[in-house]
Protein backbone atom coordinates (compact mmCIF):
# COMPACT_ATOMS: atom_id res chain seq x y z
CA UNK A 1 0.00 0.00 0.00
CA UNK A 2 1.20 3.58 -0.73
CA UNK A 3 1.28 6.37 2.40
CA UNK A 4 -1.98 7.69 2.92
CA UNK A 5 -2.00 11.43 1.93
CA UNK A 6 -1.68 13.55 4.76
CA UNK A 7 -4.69 14.47 7.05
CA UNK A 8 -4.35 17.34 8.89
CA UNK A 9 -7.99 17.24 10.67
CA UNK A 10 -7.25 13.45 11.34
CA UNK A 11 -3.62 13.89 12.86
CA UNK A 12 -5.02 16.83 14.52
CA UNK A 13 -7.69 14.97 16.56
CA UNK A 14 -5.46 12.01 17.29
CA UNK A 15 -2.53 14.35 18.69
CA UNK A 16 -5.50 15.99 20.77
CA UNK A 17 -7.54 12.71 21.32
CA UNK A 18 -8.34 11.66 24.97
CA UNK A 19 -6.22 8.77 26.14
CA UNK A 20 -7.28 5.58 28.48
CA UNK A 21 -5.09 3.54 30.55
CA UNK A 22 -5.67 -0.53 29.52
CA UNK A 23 -4.66 -2.87 31.75
CA UNK A 24 -6.01 -6.59 31.56
CA UNK A 25 -6.12 -9.86 29.87
CA UNK A 26 -6.65 -10.22 26.04
CA UNK A 27 -6.87 -13.77 24.23
CA UNK A 28 -6.52 -14.85 20.71
CA UNK A 29 -7.89 -18.05 19.36
CA UNK A 30 -6.77 -19.51 15.85
CA UNK A 31 -7.43 -22.13 13.78
CA UNK A 32 -5.14 -25.15 12.92
CA UNK A 33 -3.25 -28.40 14.24
CA UNK A 34 -0.13 -29.62 14.99
CA UNK A 35 1.40 -26.64 13.00
CA UNK A 36 -0.73 -24.00 14.95
CA UNK A 37 0.40 -25.57 18.28
CA UNK A 38 4.01 -25.65 17.81
CA UNK A 39 3.65 -21.62 17.06
CA UNK A 40 5.43 -19.36 19.44
CA UNK A 41 3.31 -16.25 21.35
CA UNK A 42 5.42 -13.81 19.16
CA UNK A 43 4.58 -14.82 15.47
CA UNK A 44 1.37 -13.21 16.34
CA UNK A 45 3.17 -9.93 16.00
CA UNK A 46 4.36 -10.69 12.42
CA UNK A 47 0.78 -9.48 10.95
CA UNK A 48 1.10 -6.70 7.98
CA UNK A 49 -2.04 -7.45 5.93
CA UNK A 50 -4.87 -5.27 5.85
CA UNK A 51 -7.35 -5.34 9.07
CA UNK A 52 -10.60 -3.79 10.50
CA UNK A 53 -8.12 -1.12 11.67
CA UNK A 54 -4.89 -0.88 9.49
CA UNK A 55 -4.36 -1.00 5.81
CA UNK A 56 -1.67 -3.45 4.37
CA UNK A 57 1.59 -3.40 5.54
CA UNK A 58 0.87 -1.70 8.85
CA UNK A 59 2.59 -4.10 12.28
CA UNK A 60 0.05 -4.58 14.15
CA UNK A 61 -1.75 -7.24 16.34
CA UNK A 62 -5.09 -8.41 16.91
CA UNK A 63 -6.79 -9.61 20.73
CA UNK A 64 -9.68 -9.53 21.89
CA UNK A 65 -10.72 -8.23 25.23
CA UNK A 66 -12.80 -11.25 26.18
CA UNK A 67 -12.75 -14.75 25.83
CA UNK A 68 -16.05 -14.99 24.76
CA UNK A 69 -15.16 -12.37 21.65
CA UNK A 70 -11.95 -14.52 20.98
CA UNK A 71 -13.89 -17.54 20.31
CA UNK A 72 -16.53 -15.52 18.33
CA UNK A 73 -14.13 -13.97 15.94
CA UNK A 74 -12.71 -17.61 15.78
CA UNK A 75 -15.82 -19.02 14.77
CA UNK A 76 -16.65 -15.84 12.10
CA UNK A 77 -13.64 -16.89 10.40
CA UNK A 78 -13.60 -20.67 10.48
CA UNK A 79 -17.11 -20.14 8.73
CA UNK A 80 -15.94 -17.54 6.47
CA UNK A 81 -13.50 -20.11 4.85
CA UNK A 82 -16.19 -22.74 4.83
CA UNK A 83 -15.31 -24.95 8.22
CA UNK A 84 -18.00 -25.68 10.57
CA UNK A 85 -16.26 -23.83 13.63
CA UNK A 86 -17.94 -26.83 16.06
CA UNK A 87 -15.29 -29.18 14.37
CA UNK A 88 -12.29 -27.01 13.77
CA UNK A 89 -9.32 -27.29 15.62
CA UNK A 90 -8.80 -24.06 17.82
CA UNK A 91 -6.01 -23.03 20.00
CA UNK A 92 -5.50 -19.95 21.69
CA UNK A 93 -3.46 -17.25 23.82
CA UNK A 94 -3.61 -15.36 26.45
CA UNK A 95 -1.72 -12.12 27.46
CA UNK A 96 -1.70 -10.05 30.20
CA UNK A 97 -1.33 -6.48 28.67
CA UNK A 98 -0.82 -2.78 29.79
CA UNK A 99 -0.61 0.31 27.86
CA UNK A 100 -0.40 3.48 28.93
CA UNK A 101 -1.96 5.19 26.80
CA UNK A 102 -4.82 3.71 24.29
CA UNK A 103 -7.26 5.35 21.61
CA UNK A 104 -10.75 4.16 23.55
CA UNK A 105 -13.74 4.17 20.22
CA UNK A 106 -15.81 2.14 22.50
CA UNK A 107 -16.01 5.83 24.21
CA UNK A 108 -18.85 7.87 22.42
CA UNK A 109 -17.00 10.71 23.10
CA UNK A 110 -13.60 9.87 21.69
CA UNK A 111 -15.31 8.58 18.45
CA UNK A 112 -16.62 12.24 17.88
CA UNK A 113 -13.42 13.62 18.83
CA UNK A 114 -11.44 11.77 15.89
CA UNK A 115 -14.43 12.24 13.41
CA UNK A 116 -15.46 8.35 13.33
CA UNK A 117 -19.24 6.69 14.17
CA UNK A 118 -20.19 3.76 15.46
CA UNK A 119 -21.73 2.40 12.27
CA UNK A 120 -17.89 3.12 10.41
CA UNK A 121 -16.34 1.43 12.78
CA UNK A 122 -18.47 -1.72 12.20
CA UNK A 123 -18.67 -1.65 8.49
CA UNK A 124 -17.63 -4.07 6.17
CA UNK A 125 -13.82 -3.54 5.68
CA UNK A 126 -12.82 -6.23 2.62
CA UNK A 127 -13.03 -5.51 -0.87
CA UNK A 128 -11.39 -1.69 -0.81
CA UNK A 129 -7.57 -2.10 -0.85
CA UNK A 130 -7.18 0.85 -2.91
CA UNK A 131 -9.72 2.95 -0.45
CA UNK A 132 -8.72 2.68 3.21
CA UNK A 133 -11.68 2.83 5.56
CA UNK A 134 -11.62 6.09 8.02
CA UNK A 135 -10.84 2.99 10.56
CA UNK A 136 -8.23 2.14 8.44
CA UNK A 137 -6.63 5.44 8.22
CA UNK A 138 -6.79 5.86 12.25
CA UNK A 139 -4.72 3.27 12.68
CA UNK A 140 -2.26 4.36 10.22
CA UNK A 141 -1.65 7.69 11.89
CA UNK A 142 -1.99 5.71 15.29
CA UNK A 143 1.14 3.42 14.08
CA UNK A 144 2.92 6.09 12.84
CA UNK A 145 2.61 7.85 16.46
CA UNK A 146 0.04 10.44 16.17
CA UNK A 147 -1.59 10.93 19.80
CA UNK A 148 1.40 8.64 21.16
CA UNK A 149 -1.37 5.55 21.71
CA UNK A 150 0.08 2.02 21.63
CA UNK A 151 -3.20 0.62 21.06
CA UNK A 152 -6.78 1.41 19.69
CA UNK A 153 -9.73 0.10 22.03
CA UNK A 154 -12.86 -1.12 19.65
CA UNK A 155 -16.36 -2.59 19.79
CA UNK A 156 -16.40 -6.06 18.77
CA UNK A 157 -18.17 -6.53 15.20
CA UNK A 158 -18.46 -10.75 16.24
CA UNK A 159 -19.95 -10.18 19.35
CA UNK A 160 -22.70 -7.85 21.05
CA UNK A 161 -21.00 -5.98 23.96
CA UNK A 162 -17.91 -7.69 23.10
CA UNK A 163 -14.79 -5.48 22.73
CA UNK A 164 -11.32 -5.82 20.72
CA UNK A 165 -7.85 -4.05 21.00
CA UNK A 166 -4.85 -3.90 18.27
CA UNK A 167 -1.72 -2.80 19.58
CA UNK A 168 1.01 -1.28 17.51
CA UNK A 169 4.25 -2.84 18.64
CA UNK A 170 6.50 -0.04 17.98
CA UNK A 171 4.24 2.47 19.29
CA UNK A 172 4.98 0.18 23.11
CA UNK A 173 6.21 3.24 25.50
CA UNK A 174 8.06 2.36 28.82
CA UNK A 175 5.74 1.01 31.12
CA UNK A 176 3.42 -0.71 28.06
CA UNK A 177 3.88 -4.96 27.84
CA UNK A 178 2.10 -7.87 26.34
CA UNK A 179 3.46 -10.89 28.31
CA UNK A 180 1.73 -14.27 27.06
CA UNK A 181 0.33 -16.41 29.72
CA UNK A 182 2.41 -19.35 27.68
CA UNK A 183 4.68 -19.03 25.13
CA UNK A 184 2.64 -22.06 23.08
CA UNK A 185 -1.18 -22.03 22.51
CA UNK A 186 -3.12 -24.12 24.59
CA UNK A 187 -6.01 -25.87 23.20
CA UNK A 188 -8.94 -24.41 24.82
CA UNK A 189 -8.30 -21.33 27.62
CA UNK A 190 -5.70 -21.05 29.94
Amino acid sequence: MSEPEDDPVLQNALQHAQAVQYDNYAFRAIPGGWVVHNLDFEHLWAGTSAGRCNPDGVKRLYLSVEKETAQAEFEYYATQDGVDPDLAECYSFAAKVKFERVLDLTSKAVRKQVGISLREIEADWKGKPHQPSQLQLIGYWVSKGYGKFSAILYPARRRQAGKNIVIFKECLTRGDYVTPVSRKPTKGWP
